[in-house]
């Protein structure tokens, strides 16, 4: 019978197994190994001109769907690496069901901030909060769509032998809705010649694909990357990338981002600020970040080789693929260049033009003071 202390040292050597199979089959070993530590701020010298105000109010709340996603990982990185605390900031997390209720819940008070897709700052509810994105996490949509590999046959399947199918998207006006229809529509299709079906969460879009309930899905990893390695999927058109999504698109589109509030910009400038220096941290450390300090992300017992399952062992190395794929997805700056967001409004008004968005100024949903400050006190 193995003891307790001996069983911890079985654990941890065939934890750092794991670590160096992974490494090898990676090539991490090219990737700085210290970069944990080398991607926090330099402590430097600011003359009282330069010095932004501390925190007003140190203790936020964070409205959001699904904290882990990986569209969403840089706010993973900001919490899990301390980023937050070093601001002098004490984060809450509130986990939402939906979009809607992330915004309502910054509407009611209840939160200060939200992390979403840029488009929901754009949308009605979002306009009528006054949001304003002030970290852009994402700048591409981290989408892909793919056909069921019954439906592709020998020869590779176009987009417009979509024509008259049913596409999956997670929600109708969601973010999966708006690419899917810009990327059919520049192939020539008009919004009469498909339906788009909901699917919501990757368990309901996998089951309406292998019952037939669809002919396309339009989704984000690992769910594609994980249907793709089944063999379950072809992909026509991946958007997991600045280049691939201008190439499928013939424009970038963003997608994640933080925002606020604008009266709660102006009356908590520190706090704001100190948040932007977190997140834009976090999103320099992801750029530089190997295979190794990806997978020191993951809970414990999702890396622990005796403990973990099959199948754990298995989402590990899902979520490292998944990173790679969109490594180049994630902003290195935080910023929003302004044909981002009005790149983004002319594909939902294509998308849904019954929303009347023409008339919206896009540059007004879009703060890029307090990430252009936190780019410079990190170059600093």
């Amino acid at each position: 019978m193995t003891s307790k202390k001996n069983q911890g040292q079985v654990n941890t050597r065939r934890r750092q197994h794991l670590l160096s199979m992974i490494s090898a089959a990676a090539g991490v070993a090219s990737f700085n190994f210290g970069n944990a530590w080398a991607a926090r701020p330099k402590k430097t010298k600011q003359t009282p001109a330069a010095v932004f105000p501390k925190p007003e109010k140190r203790s936020i709340t964070l409205a959001t769907t699904s904290p882990s996603a990986l569209p969403y990982l840089p706010l993973l990185v900001a919490q899990q690496k301390g980023f937050f605390a070093q601001q002098g900031l004490e984060l809450q997390i509130s986990e939402q069901q939906s979009a809607a209720r992330a915004l309502a819940a910054v509407a009611s008070g209840s939160a200060d901030i939200l992390c979403g897709w840029l488009e929901n700052i754009l949308a009605a509810p979002g306009r009528a909060l006054a949001l304003q994105s002030f970290v852009l996490l994402g700048n591409s949509p981290m989408m892909a769509l793919g056909v069921p590999i019954r439906a592709s046959g020998a020869a590779p399947m176009t987009l417009a032998q979509l024509r008259g199918r049913k596409i999956g998207v997670v929600a109708l006006n969601s973010p999966t809705h708006t690419v899917a229809w810009a990327a059919l529509s520049r192939a020539g299709l008009r919004a009469s010649e498909v339906s788009f079906v909901s699917v919501g969460s990757p368990v309901g879009a996998q089951a309406a694909l292998r019952s037939g309930q669809i002919d396309a899905l339009v989704h984000m990893d690992p769910l594609m990357l994980q249907l793709e390695q089944r063999g379950e999927i072809v992909t026509l058109l991946d958007m997991r990338s600045p280049a691939s999504s201008m190439q499928a698109l013939g424009m970038h589109l963003p997608s994640s981002c933080v925002a606020a509030p604008a009266d709660f910009l102006q009356r908590y400038p520190g706090t704001a600020q100190a948040c932007s220096d977190a997140l834009v941290q976090a999103l320099k450390w992801l750029q530089q970040a190997s295979l190794r300090d990806m997978l020191q992300l993951l809970p414990e017992k999702a890396t622990d080789a005796d403990a973990a399952s099959s199948a754990q062992a298995m989402d590990a190395q899902l979520f490292l693929s998944s990173f790679e794929r969109l490594r180049s997805a994630y902003s290195n700056d935080g910023l929003c260049a302004p044909e981002l967001g009005s790149n983004l409004l002319q594909a939902m008004v294509e998308a849904e033009p019954t929303l009347r968005l023409e008339q919206i100024d896009a540059q007004r949903s879009i703060n890029n003071a307090f990430a252009q400050r936190s780019s410079e006190r990190l170059r600093a």
